[in-house]
């Protein structure tokens, strides 16, 4: 029996809104095209053999705005927070910086910020589950405040557009940094965000602002954020790099 033809896969780009779109073609014995984006944002294309790259080409640009939707919904995943450790030392973020762990005693439970370590302190030593829960909960607790100077500094840039000044939640997502209802104009933001910088917050709170005007991911969604903060590349590259 002969084996399927499959030809060796080649690395192409293209320009699609004036940036490059990467991806790696293989032809292989079928009759259709197929598209698949994985989890790490890289696009895969098998096409028929016989068709041309020019022609592959040409059928990528037409599902260039799907691609990005699908690689604009893998790169909002945060980091999954399991991974983390609790033990004294172990190091944590806040608003970009990190801090490490120390314990100490108190009657009550508390978190506090001293110099470069988060002080937890409580009546008795903590397991990692406890010392998890406690995070979090300070985490959420220092959300609402930092999201409302967030609004403060994003939402003047949406003047123009004489618009209903959204509400916000914190809410804990799995796989999202935010999530927005424009009928509502509410917008939910992880309380993960507090661990980046500022800078990255405001970037994940005005591309959900923009959802207030422009519901999904298409080119003019892109043209609007690009033109109300043109270097958000660099703020979400900076946002999904942030430590687990």
């Amino acid at each position: 029996m002969p084996r399927p033809f499959s030809a060796a896969p080649r690395r192409e780009t293209l320009l699609y809104r004036n940036h490059p779109l990467h991806y790696t073609l293989v032809f292989r014995s079928r009759r259709t095209i197929g598209f698949a984006v994985r989890p790490d944002g890289s696009v895969h294309i098998s096409a028929p053999a016989g068709t041309s790259p020019e022609w592959v080409a040409q059928q990528v640009l037409k599902k260039a705005d799907w691609i990005l939707k699908h690689q604009e919904a893998f790169a909002s995943r945060p980091a999954p927070v399991p991974s983390r450790r609790y033990e004294a030392g172990s190091s944590h973020f806040y608003q970009g910086r990190p801090y490490a762990l120390r314990f100490a005693e108190a009657a009550k439970p508390r978190i506090t910020l001293q110099a470069d370590e988060l002080l937890i302190a409580a009546p008795a030593p903590l397991t990692a589950a406890q010392t998890e829960a406690l995070l979090h909960a300070w985490y959420a607790r220092q959300a609402g405040p930092l999201f409302a100077e967030s609004l403060a500094r994003v939402w003047p840039r949406f003047a123009e557009f004489n618009l209903t000044r959204p509400t916000l939640a914190v809410r804990q997502m799995r796989t999202r940094w935010g999530s927005c209802t424009p009928r509502t104009a509410r917008i939910r933001l992880s309380p993960e965000l507090v661990r980046a910088r500022p800078e990255c917050l405001d970037y994940v709170l005005l591309h959900e602002c923009c959802h207030l005007l422009v519901g999904d991911h298409s080119k003019a969604f892109y043209d609007l954020q690009t033109r109300l903060l043109p270097d958000w590349e660099h703020w979400k590259a900076e946002l999904n790099a942030l430590p687990k």
